[in-house]
């Protein structure tokens, strides 16, 4: 609209105006398309990525068909930097201020001469105006990032252990379930519980209850692989899941975890032990709610059967 209502005087002439409009044309439709794809496919960083790309090439090819040296093309380049910026984060914004200032670059050294002739006090300031409200908006989103971080930390971690809280392991591993072939069609569950842990508090006191706590996430986590999710379930109760593992694979996780806590109670002479009940999806439970059912059952009886300490997979409880 711009370039048409200002007819052929407002374009260079390198660049005829049917020209600009089939550059315009193809760029608006690029736009549907990514717009289609989004229904289709809502969270695609590349999408993002080229986008926004797209955005910086069309803007600069703006600027450089406009007759005018102060070409709207260059709000445009604002308009990236502060929608990537704000929308999708630092790393965003970084290739975004980086992309329309190269560009800017561009469009300046290929047009040195009509702005050296045109070098003003008001053009000096326009330009410091301009890197204010990008070092300004740059701020706000690193500000805004810290924030949403320190947030969903707050949301989504035990405080105490470092691990995740019950709520974030749910909503984590229920996209697990939701795709399972994507995960190796194998999904194992361990459910833990700290059999004498109310003797240790009673005993030594709740610091050392926490300490307990704290050394036993961190043998749990030293036991497990970074694809792993665990988490502290309740009070003593903490649960594993493991994607892209076996029957067998799960064995010995639950037989490595219950070694690093066993050895660290005799090292530090605390008396306690754990029950972990073993399952496995699809065997025992088609979705996470049932798959929990199952291994929380199987760790109650492994309970009543070993007393104190024990593994005892959900099969064996006759919850296959």
């Amino acid at each position: 609209m711009y370039f048409n209502f200002g007819g052929e005087a407002q374009v260079r002439p390198w660049a005829t105006l049917p020209i600009v409009n089939v550059v315009m044309t193809l760029y608006g439709v690029q736009i549907l398309l990514f717009m289609w794809h989004a229904t289709r496919v809502p969270h695609a960083p590349w999408r993002k990525r080229l986008t926004m790309w797209i955005d910086i090439a069309a803007a600069t090819f703006a600027a450089l068909a406009d007759i005018t040296l102060s070409s709207p093309g260059f709000l445009v380049f604002l308009m990236v930097i502060l929608g990537n910026g704000m929308r999708y984060g630092l790393q965003l914004f970084g290739e975004a201020v980086i992309g329309c200032l190269g560009a800017s670059i561009l469009i300046v050294w290929l047009r040195l001469s009509d702005y050296l002739a045109i070098l003003s006090v008001s053009a000096i300031f326009f330009l410091v105006f301009f890197a204010i409200v990008v070092l300004y908006s740059y701020s706000l989103t690193a500000n805004t990032e810290r924030a949403r971080a320190r947030l969903s930390h707050e949301r989504n971690v035990d405080a105490l252990t470092g691990m995740l809280n019950r709520r974030a392991l749910i909503e984590r591993a229920s996209q697990l379930f939701q795709s399972p072939s994507a995960n190796g069609g194998e999904i194992v569950v361990l459910f833990a519980d700290l059999d004498g842990f109310k003797s240790v508090n009673d005993t030594h006191g709740h610091h050392v209850g926490d300490r307990v706590l704290v050394a036993v996430a961190e043998c749990i986590l030293d036991s497990v692989r970074n694809a792993d999710l665990v988490a502290r379930y309740g009070g003593d109760e903490f649960l594993l899941v493991l994607p892209r593992t076996s029957r067998d694979g799960g064995e010995i996780v639950a037989q490595r975890v219950r070694q690093e806590i066993n050895d660290w109670a005799r090292q530090n002479k605390i008396d306690f032990n754990v029950s972990i009940g073993v399952g496995n999806y699809p065997e025992n439970g088609r979705d996470l709610e049932s798959v929990i059912a199952s291994v929380d059952k199987a760790m109650y009886r492994s309970k009543s059967e070993n007393g104190r300490g024990g593994i005892l997979h959900a099969e064996s409880a006759g919850l296959a």
